[in-house]
């Protein structure tokens, strides 16, 4: 017979054991208020799965600038205010600058990209190298190839004008590619480009939050057979898509080495000098087609949302063209350092940020221990979201923030209302991140993305397309984006036109005469990469 002693005790376990189940996805004491929960899934019921910038900002209303949800026994924490960034990331850098495990770039990458790896000794290596690139100073040293490609753009446009979209990739790959590969994309046919953009696009499906089941916070998930889970397929297609081009960029590199023709790359130098930060052949390769990942997408994106605006505004189109044509006139096309004179175009790049941010919920954080953020805590292991979106639609803010208003950036440093509390803004726009994590590629790509809106402006006029049956403008929206962490603008038509035909021809001139620096990764192309 059972002992009275027996039931007490088996008694006092399904107790402790029902307690236990019924706290998982509840909101511990401490955090940061939220949606209300349900027993064991927290609020994994309305975690967005599309889109998650728009449910985030939407949430802060409601819960304020720093909220938590909880997936499970997990926690996230979403900051959506510069004041909270800089206290979340910066003046708490030393716990909140890991990321969370993420088990789709764990398949993917093996735990060896810049982006998504672990902080740690590997990740400050690769921070260290990257630094030799893409700081502030380095980043002068591919003017000279940004300019080239800019002016080779501007012919593209000119022989090609319905294809910007194909024509800004180019560019922007371009670039990167010749820093730190050594090689260039001539045309925006090469099939490198369309295979590179179309694995990215898939694989940031899966990486956005949503995009695949919460395996990082519901392990056994990690357990679904293949069949049943196609991000697994996904993932391992991916890996071999991008070992196979960029092992083969990668031992282009090593064969200008082996002829003595180098050309200055990144990656012959860590060929080189890979011991001084511990780097191996694969991880070289590694953190060469980081790089390429960060810096192809977000440039072209950024670039495609410049015309998108200026052919939804031609006013801010139009008195921006006369300031470029007071300051730079029509006998030359801009420079770099022309940006400085130019008020009206920094504060249309500076809006452009604001209003299309690059990475509305950039690359999440983790907290490698307790952290308190505006008073609340942030437990060792949560996962922590940076809604740039949210920052830049903060009615306390900004005045009219779903309006695209450059004047904003002329009325005040940071485009804020007045008496607004300015605490944590900064000259580099958040989508670039924050604290520890801040992307290494800030300084070549808004180096970029100011040589080409200068030109642009300076050489052509933007228009919408007409409907060829009832030669009505078509419209363009700037929310017609693909969805993912990059949610990039999907093809639009328009009309591009050159604003004269002497610029056109000088225009030609200047990409002539940049053959020279054409030349300098001419050694080997990507003719046979894919």
């Amino acid at each position: 017979m059972v002992s009275l002693l027996s039931l007490t005790v088996l008694g006092v376990i399904v107790f402790w054991l029902v307690d236990r189940l019924r706290k998982i996805g509840s909101r511990e004491s401490g955090l940061p208020p939220g949606p209300p929960t349900l027993p064991l899934i927290g609020n994994l019921n309305i975690f967005p799965t599309s889109r998650a910038h728009l449910k985030f900002t939407d949430w802060v209303r409601t819960y304020g600038d720093i909220y938590s949800l909880k997936v499970g026994p997990g926690t996230a924490v979403v900051i959506s205010s510069p004041r909270r960034a800089k206290e979340c990331f910066e003046q708490n850098s030393s716990t909140t600058s890991d990321r969370p495990a993420v088990y789709v770039g764990e398949l993917a990458y093996q735990g060896i990209q810049l982006s998504l790896a672990r902080y740690g000794p590997h990740w400050r290596n690769m921070r260290r190298a990257t630094h030799r690139l893409l700081s502030k100073d380095a980043s002068r040293a591919h003017v000279p190839i940004q300019h080239a490609e800019a002016s080779q753009l501007m012919v593209d446009i000119i022989e090609d004008p319905k294809n910007l979209y194909g024509h800004v990739r180019r560019y922007s790959t371009s670039v990167i590619l010749a820093a730190v590969f050594g090689v260039r994309c001539a045309t925006s046919d090469n099939p490198f480009i369309a295979e590179f953009f179309e694995t990215q696009r898939r694989f940031e499906h899966i990486l956005r939050p949503g995009g695949a089941p919460p395996v990082d916070m519901i392990p056994i998930l990690k357990y679904i057979p293949e069949r049943w889970a196609p991000w697994k397929e996904l993932c391992r297609d991916f890996r071999a898509r991008q070992q196979k081009y960029f092992h083969r960029l990668q031992e282009k590199c090593v064969d200008r080495i082996a002829k003595d023709q180098r050309n200055g790359s990144f990656v012959e130098y860590l060929l080189e000098h890979g011991g001084d930060y511990e780097f191996d052949y694969e991880k070289t390769c590694y953190l060469g087609l980081s790089l390429i990942e960060a810096g192809a997408d977000t440039t072209a994106m950024a670039l495609q949302f410049f015309v998108l605006c200026m052919l939804a505004h031609p006013d801010v189109l139009a008195k921006a063209q006369r300031e470029i044509d007071d300051v730079i006139g029509h006998d030359r096309s801009p420079q770099l350092d022309d940006l400085k004179d130019l008020p009206y175009v920094r504060a249309i790049i500076n809006e452009l940020h604001r209003y299309r941010p690059g990475s509305r919920t950039a690359i999440p954080h983790a907290a490698t221990a307790d952290t308190k953020v505006g008073g609340y805590l942030i437990p060792k292991g949560s996962v922590i979201f940076m809604n740039v979106w949210g920052m830049g639609r903060d009615p306390e803010l900004f005045d009219d923030p779903e309006r695209f208003w450059p004047e904003r950036f002329i009325n005040s440093e940071f485009g804020t209302k007045p008496g607004a509390d300015t605490t944590g803004f900064k000259d580099v726009p958040f989508s670039f991140g924050a604290g520890r994590r801040i992307c290494p590629g800030m300084y070549l790509a808004v180096n970029s993305i100011a040589i080409n809106v200068m030109n642009m402006l300076w050489a052509f006029n933007f228009d919408l397309a007409k409907d060829p049956a009832t030669g009505l403008p078509i419209p363009v929206d700037a929310d017609n984006t693909t969805d993912g962490i990059l949610l990039t603008p999907k093809p639009f038509t328009c009309d591009i036109t050159p604003r004269s035909g002497a610029k056109v021809e000088m225009i030609r001139n200047q990409t002539k005469a940049a053959q020279p620096i054409f030349d300098r990764f001419g050694h080997a192309g990507l003719e046979d990469v894919i």
